[in-house]
């Protein structure tokens, strides 16, 4: 899974990028992307690969892009941040709610709030620009084009036309299109505001003992459960030290615990993905699929050669396999369900597909 951080000048997109990547950011110049590969801690399956002994314990894993600046004066983003930007699976946008004398606001004064909306203007005016651009070469095919061609040339028309008249209202597009099938047909388009955000605001050091309470009041002001509020320069400067230094400093600053892994925790949330696990003594392994995704779906998420030959699903939720003592105790006590390709995997399921080559 792909997340790029965005947001607005000075909001501390970089740091954020530092304190989430933990050591393991490949950097590039300045005006190029940063990449990290992040694993996703999960205690549940630490204790799942303890049970089993398995060799080795698998997390989630995401990469994380920190763009530079995408929109510059009305201009929608291009080259590489463009890219990756179309590519990301979802957005952390950074906004500012600390105060620095040395690091002047661009706007003066600092507004987390206002700088939302103005990050999502921007997202609504790019996604207008690509669909006008798409609709002007559609109406050539719709008009000259083949019998088959200008068909489906129709219904992409007709498709993008009611995308066009949302975003001219000022309506993003994520949470207006419900049609699994619309939503697929778009997916090739980059649409940002199509992509779920998570909205993490970065905070002053002197506010890190209210870092909940924080958070709570701007996902009310912002009207949007997909808020999240953190001191990056504080966890940042914390990646550097040693685990027990580390741990002094927070208790001095009264700051939480795990906070980085609290809000990687809260972006997979956001984009609507639930994990499974696989458990075995070769490798206990994490994966994370959309919410509703079936059995089928799943074991192709782990090989196509085991979604070809799926035969079924041997499932039990992590802590009552924990529970039971291990796979043999929990078949013995009827705890192990045999599930077909339709059932849908829920969050912390442990699977086994049982499968034909």
């Amino acid at each position: 899974m792909d997340l790029a951080i965005v947001g607005p000048d000075q909001a501390g997109k970089s740091t954020v990028f530092d304190a989430l990547a933990a050591g393991h950011a490949q950097h590039g110049d300045a005006r190029s992307e940063h990449l990290a590969t992040v694993k996703i801690p999960d205690e549940r399956l630490e204790k799942l690969a303890a049970l089993v002994k398995s060799k080795k314990a698998t997390p989630v894993e995401f990469v994380l892009h920190d763009l530079p600046t995408l929109f510059v004066k009305g201009r929608a983003a291009s080259g590489e941040a463009a890219e990756s930007l179309s590519r990301a699976d979802g957005l952390i946008l950074v906004v500012r709610a600390f105060r620095r004398a040395d690091v002047p606001h661009p706007r003066g004064e600092v507004d987390p709030a206002r700088d939302v909306e103005e990050f999502r203007a921007e997202m609504l005016l790019n996604d207008l620009g690509i669909v006008e651009r798409r609709l002007e070469k559609l109406d050539m095919t719709v008009r000259s084009g083949r019998p088959g061609e200008r068909e489906a040339g129709q219904r992409e028309q007709a498709l993008l036309q009611r995308v066009h008249k949302l975003l001219e209202e000022g309506r993003p597009l994520r949470g207006q299109l419900t049609d699994a099938e619309e939503v697929k047909a778009l997916s090739n388009f980059g649409l940002l505001t199509l992509k779920p955000v998570l909205v993490l605001v970065n905070l002053d050091e002197e506010d890190v003992p209210r870092t909940a309470e924080l958070e709570a009041e701007y996902r009310e002001r912002l009207d949007t459960p997909a808020v999240a509020a953190m001191c990056a320069r504080l966890e940042a400067e914390l990646t550097e030290l040693e685990p027990e230094e580390a741990a002094e400093f927070r208790r001095e600053l009264r700051a939480p615990e795990g906070e980085t892994t609290r809000i990687l925790a809260l972006a997979q949330e956001t984009l609507g993905l639930i994990t499974f696990f696989t458990a075995g003594d070769a490798e206990c392994r994490a994966w994370a699929v959309p919410a509703g995704t079936a059995a089928l779906e799943a074991a192709g998420r782990i090989h196509t050669d085991i979604e070809r030959g799926f035969i079924r699903a041997e499932v039990i939720p992590w802590n009552e396999l924990l529970e039971a003592g291990g796979f043999v105790e929990a078949k013995k006590h009827g705890r192990l369900r045999s599930e077909g390709k339709q059932y849908v995997v829920r969050d912390g399921d442990v699977v086994h597909v049982l499968f034909s080559t």
